[in-house]
């Protein structure tokens, strides 16, 4: 069994087949009595040998996750408020200086931890010879909930996961790992957060490469808006000062009860002080670091499908519903959409156009708005789109949101996975050229490698890699869309 000194105190992992594993091990003291709702502190060293064979308890949420979740796989273990705790995969604790991955996972900030199966590090450390590490962050109301009177920012899960990051910078050599060479990567909202971190200054210097993947800028929420969230989650349980008292399932509760609410990082004036595009395209703590940014081809079928409110839907349904997010343009957008899909011979049905839409406003555009700040300033940018299309429900899904992940993780094997992802020598195929390419940006901050066609950089041509069952690079894919979004339309 190996024993690894931290800077902490020495901890005992699991010997694997491929390296060694150490799980469930405290980046941070436990946010819980007193420390609720504040910024993360270090945790306190310990005397002998610490065993880190299991994972520790993921953050407070609903463990029900429904359909979606249980297609996807997130799976929930057991729940607590003390949950700042990470997982280290590495192939050897030996002086190497590999490349390291670390992980935040996705889930609306509300569900999700870096110990689902679908992130289980093995493979990928082995297969890149990289230490890779997946961590907890605080979740829904203890994560976001901006509340001065409580000394609450509305940023805590984002100060837990440049907590995370920090321990690795100070740790991670003892591992196998460069302290010097740390990619951060993401899917979902862990895409949405890394976009904040990269702008954010506590987090300056934490990381030295980013692929956020399916998530990218978005609207921060509002100090003000904030505040009224918080409000009303204090006024269910008689004010702020009671908040630290109370039970932390009441608050988990509570917290799906509030209209409007939303969880998510929050321009408080001072973890957060201005919009994080306009801190990205300035390059105050990016210039040079290389990004990969991408997208999945269909993200909200994964949402559509199961919402009976699209099921049957009709053309003047749809154009409703075009007009309420384009208003007048809804036209020239049914038009646009129509002829790029009709290009890639992809569905016009009005579902399949509304759900088009809906992933171009929430991951596709906004990928680009990130790319297009980053590259003010930063030549090695990529871009990538994932075409491979799920079996899963007749094949209505295509390639939706979270369809990648066992991919870049060569999970695809796991049983549910397979249901997913399909099986088949074609899987394994693009699963090894995705990964290929995640671990050739994380050694070099360039994803190219031998097994797939050349890949340039994302520059006026806009090329963007397809991950499809035939890997190719295009240039400027579904172009009337994205300039008809970026031409005003919100």
């Amino acid at each position: 069994m190996a024993v690894v000194e931290t800077k902490y105190g020495q901890i005992e992992g699991l010997s694997l087949q491929h390296g060694d594993a150490f799980l469930g091990i405290p980046f941070a003291e436990p946010p819980v009595g007193p420390r609720r709702w504040l910024a993360p502190e270090p945790p306190q060293p310990w005397a002998g040998v610490r065993e880190a064979k299991s994972f520790g308890y993921c953050a407070i949420q609903s463990t029900i996750p429904g359909a979606v979740g249980e297609l996807i796989g997130i799976a929930t273990g057991e729940t607590n408020e003390d949950c700042l705790y990470l997982n280290i995969w590495t192939p050897s604790c030996d002086h190497q200086k590999r490349p390291v991955m670390v992980w935040i996972h996705g889930g609306g900030n509300t569900v999700g931890s870096g110990s689902q199966p679908r992130v289980n590090g093995e493979r990928l450390a082995h297969v890149g010879d990289l230490v890779v590490v997946t961590l907890n962050y605080r979740l829904g109301a203890l994560g976001f909930l901006h509340a001065p009177e409580l000394g609450a920012t509305g940023n805590e899960a984002l100060l837990d996961q440049v907590a995370g990051l920090r321990w690795v910078k100070e740790n991670i050599a003892a591992f196998g790992g460069d302290q010097d060479n740390v990619t951060v990567f993401g899917q979902s909202a862990g895409g949405f957060d890394i976009a904040q971190l990269m702008g954010m200054r506590a987090a300056a210097g934490c990381f030295d490469k980013a692929v956020p993947m399916s998530g990218s800028l978005t609207n921060q929420v509002s100090a003000e808006a904030g505040y009224q969230t918080a409000e009303k989650l204090a006024e269910r349980f008689g004010g702020f000062e009671k908040l630290r008292d109370v039970a932390a399932d009441q608050i988990l509760a509570a917290q799906t009860q509030i209209p409007g609410a939303r969880w998510a990082p929050t321009r408080d004036g001072d973890v957060i002080s201005e919009d994080a595009a306009e801190v990205l395209a300035r390059g105050d703590h990016t210039r040079e670091m290389p990004l990969m940014i991408g997208h999945t081809r269909d993200e909200s079928t994964l949402f559509t499908m199961f919402n009976q409110q699209f099921a049957n839907m009709t053309d003047k349904q749809l154009h409703e519903l075009v007009e309420g997010v384009l208003g007048d343009r809804a036209q020239e957008a049914l038009r646009r959409y129509a002829d790029d899909r009709g290009n890639e011979d992809l569905s016009l049905g009005p579902i399949d156009i509304w759900a088009a839409i809906s992933t171009d406003r929430m991951f596709r555009i906004p990928a680009v708005r990130t790319a297009d700040a980053h590259r003010q300033h930063t030549k090695n940018v990529w871009m990538y789109r994932f075409d491979w299309e799920s079996p899963a429900h007749d094949g209505k899904l295509g390639a939706c949101h979270s369809l990648d992940i066992p991919f870049v993780w060569g999970t695809y094997e796991l049983d549910r996975m397979q249901h997913f992802c399909g099986v088949g020598e074609s899987v394994a195929t693009l699963s090894d050229q995705v990964m290929q390419s995640y671990i050739a940006f994380a050694r070099t901050g360039n994803p190219n490698h031998d097994v797939i066609p050349h890949w340039d950089s994302y520059g006026s041509d806009r090329t963007t890699m397809k991950f499809a069952p035939e890997v190719n690079a295009v240039a400027a894919p579904m172009e009337s869309t994205r300039a008809l979004w970026l031409a005003g339309a919100h």
